[in-house]
């Protein structure tokens, strides 16, 4: 139920059906809508950190030894896990902080400042929402969240007047990490066309090049009274080209090793970014790299905050298999489609991973 006096605050043609923070400081047993099913609750510890997931340093990209390194070690990790993390990357970490320090300070905001932010149901899913973006989700997960269209700049400047302007900074500071993280994911998709032994700007281009769209969402998981019944966040892969994620020293993200039947937990690393491959990855690479399933997991004694940058492709890029790939020996695994038309495809479809409804 709706915590006491907050039945005045909810507007039903917005995404809140509860606030997680409010739920968090009762410290109440979980209302019904957060509690999963027995198969698809947590098993591994939010702190029981894998060590074996790559940690790759970019350090020497601009040279050709250094590039060979790198280039080799982002090939392995996105064949054997689909999820690595990087150091090196040149993006500051005052910056980095920034954006830490500014997320916390909005989701501290009194709700009421943040009902302003609302995200409303049958649009793009951006602005503020807690527990699901979707106002008729049955099950909801242990979070709040903020989502913001960034890229291509004409997406940004369309929907900039809606980012919050408390606390003081915060827009500008979005924009400036978008930016940086853009020039980032440039270097990290010509690293990996480059380890399919494709040409550099290959999968830059075949995402749509400068239209290619980029969403920032910030995500707020309060203490959990009972971690062991929910999520933060649900498995699923990202159906985009690939995420960035600065996660806080908490931990809680995790990673599904298939080979393993396994959930792993990644190590929160100072300094360091996660890099996960999406979907869009797995199609072009037919197969040779995957989309890593994930989620996250919640705990009763902190709260953790993570800022996930997704790059995906523009909604006219023409995605499949990459020609040049193929061949006799390794004909296609899935059909080409427009990007736009793949998420519509995928829930038509009703397949548990979102690619295996492209399957040929």
């Amino acid at each position: 139920m709706a915590p006491p006096g907050a039945e005045t605050l909810w507007d039903t043609k917005r995404v809140i059906p509860m606030s997680v923070m409010q739920l968090a400081d009762e410290a109440a047993p979980l209302p019904e809508k957060f509690l999963k099913k027995a198969g698809e609750r947590p098993i591994t510890a939010y702190n029981e950190f894998c060590k074996e997931i790559p940690v790759i340093s970019l350090d020497g990209i601009d040279t050709q030894k250094g590039r060979e390194r790198i280039v080799a070690e982002v090939g392995r990790a996105c064949a054997e896990w689909g999820i690595f993390q990087v150091v090196d990357h040149g993006v500051p970490q005052k910056l980095m902080n920034r954006m830490m320090e500014n997320t916390l300070a909005f989701f501290k905001l009194p709700l009421e400042e943040k009902m302003k932010y609302a995200s409303k149901p049958g649009g793009f899913p951006v602005g503020y929402a807690s527990g699901s973006h979707r106002a008729d989700d049955d099950i909801l997960d242990w979070r709040e969240l903020i989502a913001h269209r960034a890229l291509p700049k004409e997406n940004r400047e369309k929907d900039y007047s809606h980012w919050p302007e408390n606390p003081a900074g915060y827009r500008e500071t979005v924009v400036e990490y978008s930016d940086t993280m853009d020039a980032l994911v440039t270097t990290l998709l010509g690293v990996i066309s480059e380890s399919l032994g494709l040409p550099r700007d290959y999968i830059k281009n075949a995402v749509g090049g400068e239209n290619a769209e980029q969403k920032i969402l910030l995500n707020y998981y309060p203490q959990c009274p009972q971690p062991d019944l929910t999520l933060g966040l649900r498995s699923h892969t990202d159906y985009g080209t690939i995420t960035v994620l600065q996660q806080d020293e908490v931990g809680g993200l995790q990673a599904y090793k298939e080979d393993r039947d396994q959930w792993v937990t990644v190590e929160p690393i100072p300094g360091a970014l996660v890099i996960n491959l999406g979907d869009q990855i797995q199609i072009l690479s037919n197969a040779k790299y995957c989309s890593v399933e994930h989620q996250a997991v919640v705990n009763s004694n902190q709260t953790r905050l993570s800022l996930v940058t997704f790059a995906n492709p523009s909604s006219m890029a023409q995605m499949g298999p990459a020609p040049e790939l193929l061949s006799e020996a390794n004909p296609a695994k899935y059909r080409s489609y427009t990007f736009r038309d793949y998420l519509p495809i995928c829930f038509a479809h009703k397949t548990k991973k979102h690619y295996d409804a492209l399957v040929i």
